[in-house]
């Protein structure tokens, strides 16, 4: 008989799991060790990592408040396969006897692992996303006991450069190119070969990410006939919302992620977006609820007429816009301050990318450099010119999202919520119907500085006073530019002084207007 519920169809289980190590392969291994009586075994697929074996990486892991609730036993089932999703061998660099432990074992595949750079080369976006797909499914092929398989996408890999303000359904949308020809591709030619070859397919995507993702989609239509399987597609994801607790995340890898993170140290403050459009948020929680419940009904319905698809987004029932997700992190940045902050935690947005880059020069770059140079005798673990330049790299990529707007239809996806029992629905929240955007953005603010920024409660009052202060010095900036600046004119430059205040009143409003 099929099993009835998430905890049914674990129960008993081996899970074979890849991406753990990331955000939101961390929050399903999470999530499954919660489960109770829960699976025998989990393998896991980790590579080692500047020098850090796999085994030493999952303790690490396990070390993290995320598993800070997870009974001991349970994290005992877990076992470390070394593997490397990025590897040439067909398969992932696993042992002989490994990938026979896989195949003669293992019931349930969670394929989340994936290259989630906007600005990834061609043939790292390929061997991941694509290549390593092909080898997962290999795999899965193979196996004697398989009941269920996810593969997590992404809601914007059919978002080509000709789909503005298109409606897409949970369905599989097929490219012309035959994704296995382009993995024999990869192999036989170089890079410059593929990118003249398959010129006119690269072009019709934003970046080497959502190519990737949507060739991996058809390569599982393709050659995934016959297996149980299911593809989810979250939106933007960020923090979670409620399990296991709110606003829990441990890198901000995502550009949303990153964003709060800057935003609330005062180092980032223009954006480029449209500030009416849709924000497409998926917390990760609800990510990983709709990938166990995307493996529960595959298992149900192991062979349907079309691929198992689901949009797990919030735009079409709850939707929330980027100028709202911005004003609530500000806001939030404020009541929420880290200690050690730049400047006073503020942000706009433009549409205009000569205004969001004349910005960035002159409230980021500018400020970056001078923070570098003076703090350069303290040693400081990062460079804050070093995030500006990735910021602007990102955030370049990012605005082909934040100015164009899309609706993802989640029919098959509000269908699994009424698929499980009502004592799952709580355990693995699925509904973004439910959550109130401003109380969400601030607990993404609050577990950031928690939890990223790694900052306790007892340093909040002594932070506040600091932002306090700073939002005297933030009022005041303008007038003390102008005064700064007519003396500099007057002093150095020999200007006589309604000349050097003339001069000086136009570049501060110039820099006011940015």
């Amino acid at each position: 008989m099929p099993p009835n519920s998430i905890n049914e169809m674990v129960s008993g289980s081996c899970v074979f799991l890849t991406g753990v190590t990331g955000f939101v392969g961390g929050c399903l291994l999470e999530r499954i060790c919660q489960l109770d009586p829960g699976p025998e075994r989990v393998f896991v697929l980790v590579r080692e990592k500047r020098g850090v074996d796999p085994h030493s990486r999952l303790q690490k892991m396990f070390s993290s408040p995320l598993f800070s609730k997870t009974p001991k036993k349970n994290l005992e089932r877990v076992h470390v396969l070394e593997g490397d999703m990025g590897n040439n061998n067909k398969n992932l660099g696993l042992s002989e006897a490994d990938q026979q432990l896989i195949i003669s074992h293992c019931t349930h595949v969670f394929h989340v692992a994936a290259c989630i750079s906007f600005v990834a080369p061609l043939d790292l976006a390929v061997r991941i996303n694509l290549r390593g797909t092909w080898a997962i499914l290999q795999l899965a092929k193979q196996m004697k006991k398989l009941r269920a398989m996810v593969h997590v996408s992404t809601a914007y890999a059919n978002c080509t450069r000709d789909s503005d303000h298109a409606e897409f359904q949970e369905q599989i949308y097929h490219e012309d190119v035959d994704p296995v020809e382009v993995i024999c591709a990869l192999k036989k030619m170089s890079l410059d070969e593929i990118e003249t070859k398959y010129a006119k397919l690269i072009g019709k995507y934003p970046n080497t990410y959502t190519l990737a993702k949507r060739l991996a989609e058809n390569l599982l239509a393709q050659d995934g006939r016959g297996l149980p399987l299911s593809i989810v597609r979250p939106g933007i994801i960020l923090n979670t919302w409620r399990e296991p607790f709110p606003g829990w995340l441990d890198s901000v890898n995502s550009g949303a992620c990153g964003f709060i993170a800057g935003a609330a140290k005062g180092i980032f403050c223009t954006f480029q977006a449209r500030a009416d459009m849709v924000m497409d948020v998926s917390p990760v929680d609800l990510v990983v609820s709709t990938i166990l419940a995307a493996a529960l009904k595959a298992e149900r319905e192991p062979r349907p007429r079309r691929a198992h698809v689901f949009h797990c987004t919030s735009g079409s029932v709850n939707p929330t816009t980027w100028a709202a997700y911005c004003d609530s992190v500000i806001r939030a940045s404020r009541q929420y301050p880290c200690a050690r902050v730049a400047w006073y935690p503020r942000m706009r947005l433009t549409r205009c990318f000569l205004r969001h880059r004349l910005a960035i020069i002159a409230f980021q770059m500018l400020p970056a450099f001078f923070i570098d140079l003076f703090a350069g005798f303290l040693k400081p673990p990062y460079s804050v010119l070093e995030i500006q330049r990735r910021y602007i790299k990102g955030s370049t990529q990012a605005s082909y999202f934040s100015l164009r707007e899309w609706e993802f239809t989640r029919n098959a996806a509000d269908e699994l919520i009424e698929m499980l029992p009502e004592e799952e629905r709580k355990k693995h929240p699925m509904d973004p119907r439910l959550i109130d955007w401003e109380v969400y953005f601030k607990n993404c603010v609050i577990g950031t500085r928690t939890y990223f920024h790694k900052e306790s409660a007892e340093s909040l009052p002594k932070a506040r006073r600091t932002i306090a202060f700073l939002r005297v010095i933030a009022a005041l900036a303008p007038l003390l530019s102008f005064f700064g600046l007519s003396c500099a004119f007057v002093l150095l430059a020999g200007l006589v002084w309604t000349t050097a205040a003339s001069v000086s009143a136009i570049l501060v409003l110039t820099l006011v207007c940015l």
